[in-house]
């Protein structure tokens, strides 16, 4: 009875680490998308800077180009400017530098997507938070865009 028992666990342990946390075209969309670096970098500025936001894209930019080469190689960053474009649509991030939750663990949007791709846009959050989000939850994180 013992040897089934440890090979079913074996067996669940492998097909767990195969399998991974939600599906690998869209875990690797998040992190290969534009944003992923934005959203840290957006962090890393108010880390730095004592709570405070940067007042704008030009603000962030700086910031974003005064990082040491290997910072941005790291988040594979090699273009700042293209860095400030969506992946996917291809055009420019939307920000709210001011972006603040109103509801307690929600997530705080500071940059989205104009448009996204069939109805979801990606949303980045000041804790470095990625989400897809649909046309109903964009409305609710971001209700003035």
């Amino acid at each position: 009875m013992q040897l089934p028992l440890r090979l079913l666990l074996l067996i669940s342990t492998s097909f767990l680490m195969l399998s991974g946390c939600g599906s690998s075209k869209e875990s690797g969309e998040r992190e290969s998308s534009n944003l992923k670096p934005l959203a840290v970098f957006y962090g890393r500025y108010i880390g730095t800077n004592r709570g405070k936001s940067p007042a704008d894209e030009k603000e962030l930019k700086e910031f974003i180009r005064s990082q040491p080469a290997q910072e941005l190689t790291n988040l594979g960053v090699t273009d700042v400017e293209a860095l400030f474009v969506s992946s996917r649509d291809k055009k420019p991030y939307k920000f709210n530098f001011k972006a603040k939750s109103s509801n307690p663990g929600e997530i705080a949007v500071f940059a989205w997507e104009q448009e996204g791709i069939e109805g979801k846009r990606y949303v980045g959050g000041t804790l470095g938070q990625i989400e897809e989000v649909d046309a109903e939850r964009f409305q609710k994180l971001v209700p003035n865009p």
